[in-house]
């Protein structure tokens, strides 16, 4: 669920701007423009909107301060809406995330509104209600199961909710090459979105596209919509965004909108330069693969012993390459081979539990006899590798005695292994409610021991770890 951008499309009631139903602005750079923000969201002095910077769970808001008229009055349609802006979603690892959004709501104010996959807009109470009336089209460069998301990298329509009406991964129609091509929403590259919504035809189109290329002629998303059944009036439009347990960087360079009319497009060599960073560390793709493969074949026999010693040798090279993230927080990595002898296999008699995010193993390290437990994530798991990487960098760093320890970690293709020390003695729940044993009688001494255990390990997580 995730990178997603959010943008309102609102129409202004401001005395004058509210009676004008023909409003407008364009933006090239945010530099002493009024915008009205909240959250991470700040203008920089070159007038570039950033919505977030590398800073965890928190959220960034930039609307535009006045309400806008979203209705005629007279047929009591929803006002037809032209807007294009264009963005630069940057990561610094492999994982990005979670998402940005062009966004209508009757408010650009979300006090309850959570970070990561909430994008800042809803929470887990009011997500999916019909009173919410925010219409977004979301950037989301994160796949969240929760919400039936299609990929990691995609652009939807979300209506009250973040399950999108409609969504297509990230491409652009090629009008030289007569088709679509990929796009990759967290490049770092900046790309130019237009969103358009006729009133007399109820047609909602999203377009996307690199700022080099020409808006395609195809749109991206195109789907017949009644826009004046989801929201009042009043709205207010702006853009909205939120990261996760990952850096990210979220930039709005210009920004142009349009009521009953079509938004005047941006000057690109008027938009505001975007910092420089530092491009994260990637590994070696499928590309090395399909070079040997031919160079294999086109070399033959004779050079096969070069080639495998190449292959050794490469082997070894990358044995203990790490991502950015796994540097940073990672505890010990451990190889699936050990694993696997350690758990028998995963042996169905080493099976220690079930739950909706896996089965956890006993495991017996054979030179060093040490138990451990291991936790292997189903592929059909409610938790993802957001969740995964989540759970590495924050138990990774929890050191208390009260608190079962994160001993290292294994990602072997899509399969996620979480190590643990393990308890002989099992949890303290199946001593105190296990009813197929007697109930342990327990003294004072021993409950307050328990209690003063668990009141310690609390105020650890909570005012000792950082």
């Amino acid at each position: 669920m995730y990178l997603e951008f959010l943008v309102w499309f609102l129409l202004p009631w401001k005395s004058v701007a509210s009676q004008v139903e023909d409003f407008g602005f364009t933006y090239n750079g945010f530099r002493g423009v009024n915008m009205s923000l909240d959250g991470l969201a700040q203008i920089t002095d070159n007038g570039l909107l950033m919505l977030e910077n590398t800073s965890l769970q928190q959220v960034g808001y930039a609307f535009y301060p006045y309400p806008l008229h979203s209705m005629n009055s007279s047929t009591s349609d929803a006002l037809s809406i032209s807007t294009t802006f264009v963005f630069v979603l940057w990561k610094s690892t492999k994982y990005g995330g979670p998402a940005m959004g062009f966004v209508i709501a009757p408010s650009k104010e979300f006090p309850d509104a959570l970070p990561a996959n909430y994008m800042g807009i809803f929470n887990t109470t009011n997500i999916g209600d019909s009173s919410n009336h925010v219409i977004a089209i979301e950037l989301d460069v994160l796949q969240n199961r929760e919400f039936n998301d299609i990929d990691g990298n995609h652009v939807g329509l979300n209506i009250n909710d973040l399950k999108s009406v409609q969504s297509t991964s990230a491409s652009y129609f090629s009008d030289q090459e007569n088709q679509h091509v990929h796009l990759s929403l967290n490049s770092g590259q900046p790309l130019q979105l237009w969103v358009e919504y006729s009133g007399a035809e109820k047609q909602l189109n999203v377009t996307l596209a690199p700022i080099n290329v020409p808006k395609p002629t195809i749109p991206l998303l195109s789907l017949k919509i009644d826009l004046s059944l989801f929201i009042v009036d009043p709205m207010f439009v702006g853009l909205s965004s939120a990261t996760y347990t990952l850096p990210v960087s979220h930039y709005v360079l210009g920004w142009s909108f349009k009521m009953n009319g079509e938004a005047r497009e941006l000057t690109i060599s008027q938009l505001p330069n975007l910092p420089h960073h530092k491009t994260p560390k990637t590994r070696p793709g499928k590309l090395f693969i399909v070079a040997f493969s031919v160079i294999v074949a086109s070399l033959g026999l004779i050079s096969i012993f070069f080639i495998i010693q190449f292959i050794v040798k490469r082997k070894n090279k990358f044995a203990e390459v790490f991502e950015d993230w796994e540097l940073d927080y990672g505890p010990r990595r451990f190889k699936y081979k050990d694993l696997y002898i350690t758990t028998k296999g995963f042996k169905e008699k080493e099976l220690l539990g079930a739950g909706g995010f896996g089965r956890v193993y006993r495991g017996v390290f054979p030179t060093t006899k040490t138990e451990v437990a291991v936790k292997r994530v189903s592929h059909n798991s409610r938790q993802g590798e957001r969740e995964f990487i989540a759970e590495i960098i924050t138990n990774g760093k929890l050191r208390h005695w009260s608190i079962v320890p994160l001993l290292g970690y294994c990602r072997r293709k899509e399969e996620l292994l979480l190590v643990y020390d393990f308890m002989p003695n099992r949890s303290l729940d199946k001593a105190l409610f296990d009813q197929t044993k007697p109930k342990m009688m327990l003294s004072w001494c021993q409950r307050f021991r328990i209690i003063r255990s668990v009141a310690a390990a609390l105020l650890y997580l909570h005012e000792g770890w950082e």
